[in-house]
């Protein structure tokens, strides 16, 4: 399938997620969602999360996202979601350090990105406290971002 557009042309916004590519492993994760434009989606997962754009096709666009999760947003116009809701259904990240996830929530506020679920603490004094915030992509996926007290609790 040929790309329409090239995925070096989304510069990640820096410093937010290590895109590294994941060999030593036996899998990465895999999630797909759908989006209603391609270039639309490429720049906001990019420049707005971090997220390293791997490769561009005409009816789909595949992220490294943290070099962790393969990402793949498929072309769907009539996708968009006009009430998107945090449950049932939402993808994201949990950090293991709260500096790292930190630097996200710092990041989006900087840029004024609204939050679906505002920062908040869950769990408070648990084994599974923990911090959390959503924000939602142009097609209305919701993306949460979590990052536990205690590290060992994040399964």
């Amino acid at each position: 399938m040929e790309a329409i557009l090239e995925a070096t042309d989304f510069k990640p916004a820096e410093g937010l997620l290590d895109n590294t590519p994941i060999r030593a492993g036996g899998y990465i994760a895999h999630v797909a969602v759908p989006c209603h434009d391609l270039e639309e989606t490429a720049r906001w997962y990019a420049e707005i999360l971090g997220a390293q754009p791997v490769r561009i096709l005409k009816d789909r666009v595949t992220f490294s996202f943290g070099g962790v999760l393969q990402l793949v947003c498929h072309l769907e116009r009539r996708a968009v979601e006009s009430n998107p809701r945090a449950y049932p259904r939402h993808h994201g990240l949990t950090f293991l350090r709260m500096e790292d996830f930190s630097r996200m929530k710092g990041h989006l506020e900087k840029l004024r990105v609204k939050f679906l679920v505002r920062p908040a603490l869950r769990f408070a004094g648990s084994a599974h406290e923990h911090r959390t915030f959503m924000v939602v992509d142009p097609s209305g996926n919701v993306v949460e971002f979590k990052c536990y007290v205690r590290p060992e609790c994040s399964y």
